[in-house]
């Protein structure tokens, strides 16, 4: 109840909570990639770093939504410039598959400054 009044007041984070509760199918709601989508994407658009980054996975896996690799970079951009770590090691590793190694790498090291332990040892 108290996230749901949060959610009716367009608080981003709670509505990002509640969008990960349909992407994970918890706490009592069915798994709704569609209605995750929805909520990720009014989050997104009140500022939710979070959303963007889900976003992102939504669309690189096409689930709830089209499948656009392009659209899941563009989210994770966002996110990345923001200072979303995970999107930012997404975005090298989209590199890496595309043949831009010198991006890719880039986009580790930005990732490993932040502290992504993960994109520290895919350096090594």
């Amino acid at each position: 109840a108290m996230v749901r009044a949060r959610v009716e007041k367009k608080d981003p984070i709670s509505i990002n909570h509640l969008a990960s509760q349909y992407y994970y199918g918890v706490l009592g709601l069915q798994n709704d990639m569609q209605m995750a989508a929805a909520l990720f994407t009014e989050a997104a658009e009140l500022g939710s770093i979070d959303a963007l980054f889900h976003l992102g996975l939504l669309y690189s896996s096409g689930e709830g939504v089209d499948q656009d690799k392009a659209k899941a970079a563009e989210f994770w951009s966002k996110a990345a410039i923001q200072g979303h770590v995970v999107s930012r090691w997404n975005l090298g590793f989209l590199e890496g598959k595309k043949g831009n190694y010198d991006r890719a790498l880039r986009h580790c090291l930005i990732s490993a400054k932040m502290g992504d332990g993960l994109a520290l040892e895919y350096i090594k």
